[in-house]
């Protein structure tokens, strides 16, 4: 046992040098290695095609919404499902899967329940962010007015026409 855990210790060690970062440990001496933030270089690589780019416009006339943290920062898509119905689930499982290269690999699927206390009724919700990039911010400006409301855009005919599949999100 006493090998067993040099070994351990040995390799916990060999991964702080080479790296230089601190890693913990648990009390099975399990590694655990710190979230790796992206570079300002990786943000920009995040691009929005088609149909992607239809897909946010609709999802933005309806409960998707686009979070901004800091002024003048970048901004996040969220989107959330309060019907947890089968076939609601189903919809909003396609919607993450859409977003799922936008999305930390360890990220988990927010969930939430609350009691209504007018009518005593449990009701529960669903909720998923992408990771702050560069490639949702325009889409901030776009429906959300200097207050931070969200809008309706003034050109959204244009949007619609060149972005048809929007509506059917």
């Amino acid at each position: 046992m006493g090998i067993y855990i040099y070994i351990k210790f040995d390799l916990i060690t060999s991964v702080s040098l080479i790296c230089k970062k601190n890693y913990t440990t648990d009390i099975n001496n399990t590694i655990y290695l710190p979230k790796k933030r992206l570079t300002k270089l990786e943000r920009s690589k995040f691009i929005i095609g088609e149909p992607l780019n239809e897909i946010i416009i609709g999802l933005l006339l309806g409960k998707g919404n686009i979070q901004s943290r800091q002024l003048n920062g970048n901004c996040r898509f969220m989107y959330g499902q309060s019907s947890l119905r089968l076939n609601h689930l189903n919809y909003f499982n396609h919607i993450l899967d859409l977003f799922k290269p936008f999305i930390s690999k360890e990220y988990k699927v927010k969930s939430r329940s609350f009691i209504d206390k007018r009518t005593n009724k449990t009701y529960s919700s669903i909720l998923f962010a992408t990771l702050t990039l560069p490639c949702f911010t325009s889409y901030r400006e776009l429906f959300y007015n200097l207050e931070g409301k969200k809008i309706i855009p003034n050109n959204i005919n244009q949007l619609l026409v060149t972005a048809p599949r929007g509506l059917a999100y």
